[in-house]
């Protein structure tokens, strides 16, 4: 029987299937550097993505500051302003307060009472005089109540006195403090507005 020398050929095979296998290697080794470079440039393209949107938003918040400092300004520039309206209307309002108080005085004069002393001060006014009797400063007092300008009539004093000359006979001397209604909203601003509407009718 012939004998065939396999080792030649067993050797060859195996070199073979070593080249296969170092060249599988290599194409796993390519692909998975293929892969790692494709996965790395993804990465680094959503990273920048990222921070471009992360640079507009830091932009338009940085713009958003500016226009919310702005209307801060604004706000506080209507306070001020408000602020000065309403002392100029307080001013303007004070300025006919006094014309206002004095006309009040003299619709709320009865007969039989005599003023001798006015004097206004921080909202109130203080009035002496005298009255031929407590009636009469009674009816000046509900005169008062209804008055537009004058409210919440208060005696302080009242005593029996003499007459002044030309007024023989015995009197009262009062004196009598009246606070005053800065906005003129007494009772008497309603009817002339009811008196009002009842004339455009």
């Amino acid at each position: 029987m012939a004998h065939i020398n396999l080792l030649p050929w067993r050797e060859a095979q195996r070199l073979r299937r070593k080249k296969e296998y170092l060249y599988a290697l290599g194409a796993v080794a390519v692909l998975s550097l293929a892969v790692t470079l494709v996965a790395n440039l993804w990465v680094g393209h959503r990273q920048d993505l990222q921070r471009e949107r992360n640079q507009y938003l830091q932009t338009e918040i940085a713009k958003l500051d500016i226009q919310i400092a702005e209307i801060s300004k604004i706000k506080d520039q209507k306070a001020n302003l408000m602020r000065r309206i309403d002392v100029i209307e307080a001013l303007q309002m004070r300025r006919h307060l006094p014309v206002q108080v004095m006309n009040e005085l003299a619709r709320v004069m009865v007969p039989g009472v005599y003023l001798t002393r006015l004097k206004v001060e921080n909202g109130v006014v203080q009035v002496e005089g005298y009255c031929e009797s407590n009636n009469h400063l009674a009816n000046m007092m509900r005169e008062v109540e209804q008055a537009k300008w004058l409210a919440q009539p208060k005696v302080q004093q009242i005593v029996a006195a003499n007459g002044a000359q030309g007024q023989p006979g015995r009197v009262h001397a009062f004196k009598l403090e009246l606070a005053v209604l800065q906005q003129g909203d007494g009772p008497l601003r309603f009817v002339e507005e009811l008196a009002a509407v009842g004339g455009q009718g």
